[in-house]
């Protein structure tokens, strides 16, 4: 198998030294660990790990621009992007690898983790993402984070059919990639917003599903990971609520105007794909083509 570059950017995260020692111990094939850490931390830096190779920026340069970074350092043909309050399952790098097409995005079962226990928090589990309607949310125009879809989930999950299947969307915390389809294809992650909320399943899900390529984003289910939930306390990456909003008006406005130039679909391709999915009324055509009317010009 192919090395795999697990790429791990983190701001001041309490539980990053217990992350790496994780994927030390879960990791069972040809691989590497690059750190980013994104300005000063109080809190332990990893060391003495073979294949081990920490970034240090004196001042936050944004979560889209480290991983950027630390994808271009990456020896591997594949990356693993996680962050840094992550438990993994055994072998995690080499089950993804064994079933992945260079066009397609993928990412484990996903659990809730327990960061003082290091377990799961109980046995509930999601492999399914929806991406949420921008045009129902009272808090405003947007692809509102989170998206968990346990309905499909439960529908699917005795069925071994769908042991590897197409789901709308990912959890940002836990990704698995071709390194040239993201950095040559994808093209990376852009620079109109690098200082704001994350919104990276939306955009690496809809440029995959949109582009010229026929990818796909996947769900594997043959192994998994488990992601603490932060609270503001706790969070690492903080943003205020101007760049967070920021970061929401772009990416929406981005895909639901249909704005990026190298697409061989519109959004309405992708949407219609996967209905019906959750917050998407029966009328989600007529709100676009009325949100299109309005914004024709800009």
């Amino acid at each position: 198998m192919s090395k795999v570059s697990i790429i791990i950017p983190s701001r001041n995260e309490k539980y990053l030294q217990r992350t790496v020692q994780d994927v030390y111990d879960k990791a069972t094939g040809d691989f590497e660990v690059i750190v980013g850490l994104n300005g000063k931390t109080e809190f332990e830096i990893p060391s003495k790990f073979p294949n081990l190779k920490i970034i240090e920026e004196a001042q936050n340069i944004g979560l889209k621009p480290m991983i950027n970074k630390l994808a271009k350092e990456a020896r591997g043909k594949y990356i693993y992007k996680s962050d840094s309050h992550c438990m993994f399952g055994k072998g995690f790098d080499e089950i993804l690898q064994a079933d992945i097409e260079d066009d397609w995005i993928v990412t484990p079962r996903f659990y809730v983790l327990d960061a003082d226990k290091w377990a799961w928090q109980d046995d509930r589990f999601y492999d399914y993402f929806y991406l949420c309607c921008p045009f129902t949310d009272p808090r405003g125009f947007r692809f509102k984070a989170g998206g968990h879809w346990p309905e499909r989930t439960a529908e699917r999950e005795k069925n071994h059919k769908y042991d590897i299947d197409e789901t709308p969307q990912i959890h940002g915390s836990g990704w698995f990639i071709e390194k040239d389809f993201f950095l040559n294809k994808i093209g990376g992650f852009l620079s109109l917003d690098p200082m704001g909320h994350a919104q990276e399943p939306p955009y690496l899900g809809l440029k995959t599903g949109l582009g010229p390529w026929g990818g796909k984003v996947m769900v594997n289910k043959k192994t998994w990971y488990a992601h603490m939930h932060q609270d503001g306390s706790k969070k690492g990456y903080r943003y205020t609520r101007q760049q967070e909003r920021t970061s929401y008006d772009v990416w929406a406005r981005y895909f639901m105007g249909d704005k990026w130039e190298e697409r061989i679909h519109n959004i309405d391709w992708f949407i219609e794909k996967f209905m019906p999915m959750p917050t998407w009324p029966e009328n989600w055509r007529e709100l676009l083509e009325n949100y299109r009317k309005e914004n024709a010009s800009s």
